[in-house]
C-alpha cells in the first residue's frame, strides 16, 4: 500500500506535536502518561503560589498543583487544583496547607493528614490554609512597632511646633536663671568657706574624741549590760507581782474597814463603840484619882487586927 507523502507529513507533525505537548506538561511537572486523583483547596490568598509547585506529605513529594483560578461565584477566594501521582488515601479533614518550601524554591503545599478514619473522593475539596512565612511574620510584628514610632514621631513635631520663638524665649531665659542660681551658690560657698571648715574640723574633732575614748565607752556599755543583767536575775516581775497582790489585800481590808466588819470597822464606823470607850476611860480616870486622894477607902490594912471604919 502506497502512503501519500502528505500523509507521511501530517502524521510526523502530529508525533511532533504530542511530544511537544508531552514534554510541556513534563517541564511543568505533569504526567500525562499517569492516572492521578485531582484534589481542590480554596484560599483567600495564595501568596506566590505558582502552576506545577510542589504537594508534599511529611517531606516527600507526590504531587504537583495543576492550575490557579478564582472561585466562580465569590471573587475574593482562589481556587487550587492539585492532583497525586502517589496512590495516598486522603482522611475526611485534611489541610492542604501553602508553605515557604524554601527562600528560592518558593512555595508549595503540605497535606496534613488527619486521623479521620472516612476517606476523600477524587476531585473533592480539602480545607485549604495559608501558613505565614518568616518575613510575614516579622512585618507583622514589626507593623504595630511601625505605627507606633510613627505616632511617637508625630507627637515630637506637634511638640516641637508648640516651642515658637516666644516660647524658646521663657526656656533660655529660665535657663540663665539656673546658671546665675548656681553662681550665685557658688558664690556663697567660697563666702563661707572657712565656716564650712571649720565645721568639718568640728565633726572631725568629735569623731576623734569618740575613737580614743573607745574603751571607755566599751566598758560603760558592758556596765548598762551587766546592770541589765543583775536587774533580769532579781526577778523584778515576780516582785511586782507580790506588790500587786499586797495592794490588792489591803484595798480589800480598806474596804471592809470602811463597811464596818471587824474591830477596827466597828471602832471607826460606830459612834455609840467610840463613846463607851471615852465613858469607861473617864470611868477609869475618876477610879484611879479617888484611889489616890482616898486609899483606905479600897484597901484595908491593920497591924492589930483592928478594923477602921
Amino acid at each position: 500500500m502506497n502512503i501519500y507523502k502528505e500523509t507521511k507529513i501530517g502524521i510526523i507533525a502530529i508525533i511532533i506535536i504530542a511530544f511537544f505537548i508531552w514534554g510541556y506538561s513534563f517541564l511543568k511537572g505533569k504526567n500525562l502518561l499517569s492516572t492521578a486523583d485531582t484534589y481542590y483547596a480554596v484560599y483567600e490568598n495564595i501568596d506566590g503560589l505558582e502552576e506545577a509547585s510542589p504537594v508534599y506529605i511529611s517531606g516527600f513529594k507526590i504531587g504537583i498543583v495543576e492550575s490557579l483560578k478564582l472561585h466562580p461565584k465569590k471573587k475574593d477566594l482562589i481556587v487550587v487544583r492539585f492532583s497525586l501521582e502517589e496512590k495516598v488515601d486522603i482522611p475526611v479533614n485534611t489541610k492542604a496547607i501553602i508553605y515557604p518550601a524554601s527562600l528560592i524554591a518558593g512555595k508549595a503545599i503540605k497535606l496534613e493528614l488527619s486521623n479521620n478514619k472516612e476517606l476523600h473522593s477524587n476531585n473533592d475539596t480539602l480545607i485549604g490554609i495559608l501558613e505565614k512565612d518568616l518575613v510575614s511574620s516579622l512585618s507583622d510584628e514589626l507593623i504595630p512597632v511601625k505605627n507606633k514610632i510613627e505616632d511617637l514621631v508625630e507627637s515630637i513635631d506637634a511638640i516641637l511646633i508648640v516651642f515658637d520663638e516666644k516660647r524658646k524665649e521663657n526656656i533660655q531665659n529660665s535657663l540663665q536663671n539656673i546658671d546665675d542660681i548656681t553662681s550665685e551658690l557658688n558664690y556663697m560657698l567660697d563666702s563661707d568657706k572657712s565656716k564650712i571648715n571649720k565645721i568639718l574640723s568640728n565633726v572631725e574633732s568629735i569623731t576623734s574624741n569618740l575613737r580614743n575614748h573607745n574603751e571607755q565607752i566599751s566598758n560603760i556599755l558592758e556596765n548598762f549590760s551587766s546592770i541589765s543583767d543583775s536587774l533580769d536575775q532579781a526577778n523584778i516581775k515576780s516582785t511586782i507581782v507580790n506588790a500587786n497582790k499586797t495592794l490588792a489585800e489591803f484595798s480589800e481590808i480598806s474596804q471592809k474597814i470602811n463597811r464596818g466588819e471587824g474591830t477596827v470597822g466597828m471602832l471607826i464606823n460606830n459612834d455609840s463603840l467610840y463613846n463607851n470607850l471615852n465613858n469607861l476611860a473617864a470611868d477609869l480616870d475618876s477610879l484611879i484619882v479617888d484611889l489616890n486622894e482616898n486609899p483606905k477607902k479600897y484597901v484595908h490594912f491593920s497591924l492589930f487586927g483592928k478594923k477602921d471604919k
